[in-house]
């Protein structure tokens, strides 16, 4: 198994055979030298403006397979063998890295060993069977599941094929305070938050007052602008044996290593879904912040159906990225009228606030409105059961141009939730720590620790009764994958499991959990309607991740897990002590990236609410050894895992290859 750098529009393309526009391929070589600095953390390599050429013009993906020699001859056009090629489908599972893999596959096994006993996830076990689950899961440790490579358990690790996928992000102009992620900075002048897109001047070197010349070198080691990994550092494989043990290490390991300068889930999803690597906050356009065609709109292009589905608003920024152009993912006006002009397929949802289709565009797809003989929206309405949902569907057809909106949760909901109901490790949609949390601050208002603030009550992210009207994520995805079907053509794909990452930035094992399972879930549901339609010949499917959190599993987590849900009590997989508040954040604030007294670390345990207790009754913790249980909250830099099948060989023949700077 290889790392690879791959951006995975790439391998895209080798199955559905649509065109994208290319990313990576050989780096050009450049002299830096990382002792000339002009801002804290900010290298300025010696003549490196004044001596390397600018970027190259923009490339495409086809040209990309030619050079590498994985097709043997450019097509005639975009839409060259599109009729001929296959339906595709590209799942990400918003921020799951391998250790939340194996989290969701150990604990949905232990489930169902479970139910195979008699017992009720919901209530856990009674008399004798209460007696055997405890005796079969006594002792139980990670080794009698897996600790290396794809394991299984879920669904999707079924699939044939299996590798590892770096999720780099970019550091122009200057880094974020504290390094926490990588900043917001395009090569325009700014913040991208600052401006519309393209609406700034150039960003100019520091060094030499000229335009910025992108420098595909390693931001820390050779003083480029790229967020590069480093095997040393970061281990060769996310299950490095380092990672569970407490150090110190010798040999050039750094557990903070993969804490430093993240990207985030709207330029990862920009680069899957057209090639092109852009910064933080930036969705589907490039470095000077232009519209890059998506494979999405690609397919549609080709006569193909396209469709995105997640389990969080529809523009958030995964989904957004393959269906809205925008240097930032926060501004709704900008996101809303890229939408509206690039005009999916499909595209279903939460319909909350600046993530969602503006009012008035979802007002024209009503009946009556001037969009709605194309468009046909489908509302979550407190009349109709989950079960009914999806009767709008029945008669309509991509073949026909018809479009398909659907809306649930948010405004549409009392409990105005931002998301699909979770529903837990014991699949209950209920009974749940509402973890919460206040920042403590001196005089002057300089944070000093935080507060636990979440109720010894349990509680709902959604009522019963709105429950009662969202169909659960498997059914999303059916409802999809049969309407998406229908074309002629074929059809692209993309659906996220966008509260797994939700969940790891609250550090809530509980809800993080019950989204593994709605992700495997869905996959079943595609994976049986592939077998149904032409199987691997004319499908291909990809199930990923734009980023990783930072998890680690203590050995006996097997048997904590266990005597949880036998005890009727699996909410306590997350603990009452978690504040739901980023603690590096509230350290940045209060300045201590600014202190070298103290480790990253050691920093952030001062911010962290978990006792040791709890670390050891939960056998996890979020962040690196030391930093106090949910000691994280954030992305990490560290590979993720990608699960494939009906590829055709396309990603072996790519992987481990580098980019083209363009």
């Amino acid at each position: 198994m290889k790392l690879t750098a791959l951006a995975l529009n790439i391998l895209l393309i080798c199955s559905a055979e649509a065109a994208l526009r290319g990313q990576k391929e050989s780096k050009r070589s450049l002299e830096t030298s990382d002792n000339s600095t002009t801002r804290a953390g900010h290298h300025c390599p010696e003549g490196y403006s004044e001596t390397h050429e600018g970027p190259f013009p923009l490339d495409n993906s086809e040209r990309l397979l030619l050079r590498e020699g994985v097709i043997s001859a450019l097509p005639e056009d975009l839409c060259t063998n599109a009729a001929g090629g296959k339906n595709v489908m590209l799942v990400i599972g918003d921020g799951m890295g391998w250790e939340m893999i194996r989290a969701g596959a150990i604990a949905k096994d232990i489930k169902d060993e479970l139910m195979d006993m008699g017992c009720n996830p919901n209530t856990g076990c009674e008399g004798v069977a209460a007696v055997a689950a405890k005796h079969a899961f006594d002792g139980r440790t990670l080794d009698h599941y897996y600790t290396s490579g794809r394991g299984k358990g879920l669904s999707f690790q079924k699939l044939a094929d299996y590798g590892l996928v770096t999720t780099s992000a970019m550091v122009i102009q200057k880094p974020e305070d504290g390094a926490h992620y990588a900043p917001a900075r395009s090569l325009l002048e700014g913040e991208v938050s600052d401006h519309f897109n393209g609406m700034a001047p150039l960003a100019l070197d520091d060094c030499t007052g000229k335009p910025i010349d992108f420098n595909p070198a390693d931001y820390e080691r050779e003083g480029g602008n790229m967020v590069m990994w480093d095997d040393l550092k970061g281990g060769r494989f996310p299950w490095d044996e380092r990672y569970y043990q407490t150090g110190p290490f010798n040999d050039g390991f750094d557990p903070e290593f993969i804490m430093r300068h993240a990207t985030d889930s709207a330029n990862t999803a920009g680069a899957l879904a057209t090639g092109h690597k852009a910064s933080v906050n930036m969705m589907s356009v490039n470095l000077y912040e232009e519209d890059v065609s998506t494979i999405l709109e690609d397919a549609m292009k080709c006569g193909k159906a396209g469709g995105v589905v997640s389990s969080v608003p529809v523009l958030h920024a995964t989904p957004g990225s393959f269906v809205v152009h925008s240097n930032n993912r926060n501004n709704g006006p900008q996101m809303q009228r890229s939408f509206e002009k690039v005009n999916p397929t499909y595209a279903a949802g939460t319909c909350s606030g600046r993530t969602a289709p503006s009012p008035e565009h979802l007002n024209k797809m009503r009946p009556g409105g001037s969009l709605s003989s194309q468009w046909t929206l489908i509302e979550q309405n407190p009349n109709v059961s989950a079960a009914h949902f999806y009767d709008p569907l029945e008669g309509l057809d991509p073949n026909e141009d018809h479009h398909v909106m659907v809306c649930f949760g948010g405004s549409l909901t009392p409990s105005r939730q931002s998301n699909a109901p979770y529903r837990g490790l014991d699949d209950s949609y209920s009974n749940r720590y509402c973890s919460r949390g206040s920042v403590d601050r001196d005089t002057d208002g300089v944070p000093t620790g935080v507060t636990v603030t979440t109720s010894s009550e349990t509680c709902d992210h959604y009522s019963a009764e709105e429950v009662a009207q969202i169909p659960k994520m498997a059914d999303h995805i059916k409802a999809a994958v049969e309407f998406l079907g229908k074309d002629d053509d074929g059809f692209f794909l993309m659906y996220e499991q966008g509260d797994i990452d939700w969940a790891a930035h609250a550090n809530h094992m509980d809800d993080m959990l019950g989204a593994m399972f709605d992700l495997s879930d869905s996959v079943d549901v595609m994976l049986d309607w592939i077998y149904a339609n032409g199987g691997w010949e004319k499908n291909a499917l990809y199930v990923t991740a734009d980023h990783d959190h930072y998890l680690t599993l203590h050995d006996n987590f097997p048997e904590v897990v266990a005597n949880f849900l036998i005890d009727g009590e699996s909410h306590k997989v997350t603990p009452q002590n978690n504040s739901n508040v980023n603690p590096w954040s509230v350290g940045v604030a209060a300045g201590r990236h600014e202190d070298d007294s103290k480790t990253t670390t050691e920093h952030i345990k001062d911010f962290a609410t978990w006792t040791e207790e709890d670390i050891q009754n939960v056998a996890h913790f979020w962040g690196a050894f030391g930093s106090g249980g949910n000691g994280w909250g954030s992305h990490s830099t560290r590979p993720v895992p990608i699960s494939y099948n009906g590829d055709d060989g396309c990603l072996k023949a790519l992987e481990g290859h580098g980019y083209q700077v363009l």
